[in-house]
């Protein structure tokens, strides 16, 4: 082993970058996704004969929180096909967990998981519960609708809260709900008229949930071909989710089907890449 500081430097270096390397495992949740995606496909074909589910009386669209893990357009089975999201969403989360601790027993590298939990689960119920809350009392009870750059400095202030909030070190059981409440408002602020931005509240919010998981995996990786997927991946969903209402292709199963797309390249050249390097 040299004595020369620099050249130790480099040497720590490439330890880092080789540990990095066989720690790195994220092609795994990246196929897993996708598969649980292709496989929502005879669930997601459209209605023949679209007709409104809700009944009258009932909850309306925005705290109904299955009604958000639909599609865009009618399909044959609503609820099976909800049902079936929020078990693949679990799953999904779970086999994640499973899988970087049984390969950190095997390379002797560990993902730390801790903060994909937290913040998957925590974007599972923002998506299913605080954002449509907050925006349906944003849409009830407003007197006026702020414009869109009033809306963007919130956010901005919002969503730096309530990251304060997430990484309280004390009183956490308050803090984190605290800072769910926050950035649910925040987000709610892109649905508002002037905005007009759907982040899967007229259904499929089940991609924005797989987009926060993915972004949280590629920042814990630190993975160059991760954050790429990930990106591309929620820019596809907010294209699907926000499909004009005549567009039952894109809205549908087609949408879906473009994802999964995404999800599984993305976790085959994941793969690849492992290989060739290992």
């Amino acid at each position: 082993m040299t004595s020369d500081p620099r050249e130790l430097l480099d040497e720590l270096a490439g330890l880092r970058k080789r540990a990095r390397g066989d720690r790195h495992g994220y092609w795994f949740p990246l196929l897993l996704t996708g598969i649980l995606s292709l496989l929502s496909l005879p669930l997601s074909q459209a209605d023949p004969n679209p007709a409104d589910h809700l009944t009258d009386g009932g909850p309306g669209p925005w705290i109904s929180p299955l009604a958000h893990l639909r599609l865009k357009t009618e399909v044959v089975h609503p609820l099976a096909l909800s049902l079936y999201w929020l078990g693949a969403l679990l799953v999904a989360v779970l086999a994640t967990v499973w899988w970087y601790r049984w390969r950190a027993r095997r390379v002797g590298v560990e993902t730390p998981t801790g903060s994909y939990v937290r913040v998957a689960l925590l974007g599972l119920v923002a998506v299913l519960f605080g954002i449509p809350l907050s925006t349906s009392v944003i849409h009830k009870y407003a007197l006026f609708y702020p414009t869109p750059l009033v809306a963007a400095v919130a956010m901005a202030v919002l969503l730096g809260l309530a990251v304060l909030a997430f990484r309280a070190k004390r009183m956490q059981p308050l803090f984190i709900p605290v800072g769910l409440l926050l950035a649910s408002i925040a987000l709610s602020l892109l649905q508002l008229p002037d905005v007009g931005v759907d982040l899967g509240m007229g259904g499929g919010a089940q991609f924005m949930a797989i987009s926060v998981g993915l972004l949280t995996l590629a920042w814990i990786e630190r993975s160059v071909w991760c954050s790429v997927v990930a990106v591309v991946f929620t820019a596809g969903a907010l294209i699907v989710d926000n499909a004009s209402m005549e567009n039952d292709a894109l809205g549908g199963a087609t949408g879906v089907l473009l994802l999964a797309t995404v999800l599984v390249l993305g976790g085959l050249g994941a793969l690849v890449a492992s290989w060739a390097s290992s």
